[in-house]
């Protein structure tokens, strides 16, 4: 005896066409980039040979101390990586990382690299791009070929060659210029409040213990 019920076939799944394949795993990868990474330090040391030619210790030129006091003191110019000036060291609102005083950093040659850069090279390679950036410069006139002399005294002195940077972001470790790799140091002044807040947490249990 029959009941009059119609038997259900189930069919197999169809595998999903090219299209729908793509689609389903840009879902996926969206869905993944959704979910936050969660903030973590990363330990990382590193192995460093420096390479310096014979040169007499570092003395301060006056042409030097003129810059540095033009542009730490005169034109008071911020820390590129945490905007304290020197007007401002001992407000502890705008020193967040607690700055003793305003340094000026060799930012493309250092001082003790002087005797070792190569005269045509420096033309050939560097000066055009100061050129562009510094268009029929009065002081510097890049346009024109620089003498091994002239090479000497803008690492020394020129304000192209120089950062203002507090002592903490220039030599402070886990911090400076001098103490950290230049992709993790050069964003610093860009990263969000909470971020830089947590960052600067990490450095203090690291230097109490």
């Amino acid at each position: 005896m029959t009941t009059g019920r119609k038997k259900t076939v189930v069919k197999p799944t169809k595998p999903p066409d090219g299209d729908a394949l793509r689609i389903q795993q840009q879902l996926d990868a969206y869905q993944a980039a959704k979910q936050e990474v969660k903030q973590h330090v990363q330990h990382h040391k590193v192995e460093e040979l420096q390479f310096y030619p014979t040169h007499d210790a570092r003395r301060e030129t006056p042409e030097y101390e003129a810059a540095h006091e033009k542009m730490t003191k005169q034109m008071d110019l911020p820390c590129l990586i945490c905007g304290v000036r020197n007007s401002t060291l001992a407000d502890p609102s705008k020193n967040p990382y607690h700055a003793k005083q305003m340094e000026t950093h060799h930012h493309i040659i250092e001082w003790a690299l002087a005797d070792a850069i190569d005269e045509d090279k420096f033309n050939s390679i560097l000066r055009p791009h100061l050129a562009h950036r510094h268009p029929h410069d009065p002081v510097w006139n890049y346009e024109a070929p620089f003498t091994l002399q002239k090479i000497r005294d803008w690492v020394d002195h020129s304000e192209h060659n120089l950062w203002v940077l507090c002592d903490a972001n220039h030599r402070g470790k886990y911090l400076g210029i001098h103490e950290v790799t230049y992709p993790i140091w050069s964003p610093m002044n860009l990263l969000r409040d909470d971020f830089a807040e947590w960052a600067r947490s990490e450095i203090d249990k690291l230097e109490k213990k």
